[in-house]
């Protein structure tokens, strides 16, 4: 096993074969090296210097150079430091790409995993306003980070179906929620931040596995998203405030939730979606590309005379 994972550090099998010798047996010449792994002294020479370099074994000048392994301690926190530099390294090189013009692609996510970390980030990224629709087996997923989203300022929404502790966060329960989502044995969820972002999907009871979803930055259906989310929590306090004939309270609901309107109060969802498609609301002038089309139209075909 030791073996396997020495090479996946970036070891040759030889130099994975001379660095546990010398770890087993101490330090010894290149000549005992060769003898111990069976392998040609000109290549295990090679080797030794190529497991110097990479700091994992050490050179003894003596009358006789012999080599010693690095402890093994030592080597993996050397490995450790290096590769956490080479992925910090590769992050900011990466940070600096240019972002692909992909905002109005649709992703199919299929993996649980991914369809969480999406969530989860969709939640970190949140600035201002962060809706969602979560069944009982979803909202422990995703606690932590609607409660962090709240704690920093952003005014977060849920729908949900039992009761819940999600401190700072404002909860719509659903009435009969049992009786609701209990008629399929799917766990669903839903979440829109700011008219930029969402993602919905349909998990296996168990969670393990993915029957559908779908991530997109497309402010049109983030927009559709988003109200009809807006418009699923306003009706469902709605319909119970009405059912008590409890008038004050569905005036006061309608009062506390009247700027998540997009388009009566131009919120910052309604911004998002204007400013994404004003270029393309604009008039496309195709004279000058059609007088030179009339113009290429007119002159003589080059393989006939003219």
């Amino acid at each position: 096993m030791s073996t396997v994972r020495l090479q996946q550090l970036g070891f040759t099998s030889l130099e994975t074969d001379i660095y546990l010798a010398l770890l087993r047996h101490g330090e010894m010449t290149g000549y005992a090296v060769a003898k111990q792994v069976g392998k040609v002294v000109a290549n295990v020479y090679k080797a030794l210097e190529s497991l110097h370099q990479k700091g994992a074994v050490l050179q003894l000048q003596q009358e006789q150079k012999r080599y010693a392994a690095v402890p093994w301690r030592q080597l993996l926190d050397h490995e450790q430091r290096k590769f956490s530099q080479t992925l910090s390294e590769l992050a900011t090189e990466l940070e600096n790409l240019p972002a692909p013009d992909a905002q109005e692609a649709v992703y199919q996510l299929k993996n649980p995993d991914q369809l969480l970390y999406d969530s989860r980030q969709l939640c970190r990224e949140a600035q201002g306003l962060l809706l969602a629709d979560l069944q009982p087996a979803a909202v422990p997923l995703l606690a932590e980070e609607l409660i962090t989203a709240a704690a920093r300022g952003v005014e977060v929404r849920v729908k949900i179906y039992e009761p819940a502790d999600l401190p700072g966060v404002q909860l719509t329960l659903r009435a009969n929620g049992r009786e609701v989502y209990g008629k399929t044995a799917d766990v669903s969820l839903k979440l829109v931040a700011d008219g930029n972002h969402f993602v919905i999907g349909l998990l296996s009871a168990d969670l393990s596995r993915v029957i559908q979803a779908f991530k997109s930055r497309s402010a049109l259906l983030n927009m559709s998203l988003f109200c009809g989310l807006t418009y699923e929590l306003i009706l469902t306090e709605l319909k119970q405030s009405l059912a008590q004939n409890d008038l004050a309270r569905s005036q006061q609901i309608l009062a506390d939730t009247a700027h998540l309107h997009p388009f009566s109060t131009e919120n910052q969802v309604f911004h998002q979606f204007n400013q994404r498609y004003n270029a393309a609301r604009q008039p496309h002038d195709n004279s000058a590309e059609a007088e030179q089309n009339t113009q290429q139209d007119n002159q003589p075909d080059q393989g006939e005379p003219r």
